[in-house]
């Protein structure tokens, strides 16, 4: 999905929004280690390192795609519409499954895809 982002930003010489939406945890749903246990902007400035940190060998194999990497606390499907407003195109993901019937598409892909106000590619991905 994300390869696909990047040569699809290529080609129309556009600039890629990488979006991350986060929401924070309930004090009785955290485990040992999470990022949670920071809060507010320091939370987001977690997301926000781990974020360039997986679109670094990106960058490094598109240098010509301007990149933008934000984060927001919020549902995902309100950022991704958020994020689409005025794009050419918006790339989402969804999970290959091994099942035969059933939805193909999550609540959040679905949702953006309804909602967005441009073009959108469903990028299947394991």
């Amino acid at each position: 999905m994300i390869e696909f982002a990047f040569e699809a930003a290529r080609l129309r010489g556009a600039r890629l929004y990488v979006v991350h939406a986060w929401q924070e945890p309930s004090p009785l749903g955290l485990g040992p280690g999470e990022i949670g246990l920071v809060n507010g902007p320091e939370q987001a400035d977690e997301w926000l390192g781990l974020l360039d940190a997986v679109i670094k060998v990106w960058r490094d194999k598109y240098p010509e795609v301007e990149v933008v990497g934000t984060v927001a606390a919020d549902r995902a499907r309100s950022v991704l519409v958020r994020a689409a407003t005025g794009a050419s195109l918006l790339v989402v993901g969804r999970r290959t499954t091994g099942r035969p019937a059933g939805p193909r598409t999550g609540p959040v892909t679905h949702g953006a895809g309804r909602h967005a106000g441009c073009p959108e590619a469903v990028v299947p991905h394991e």
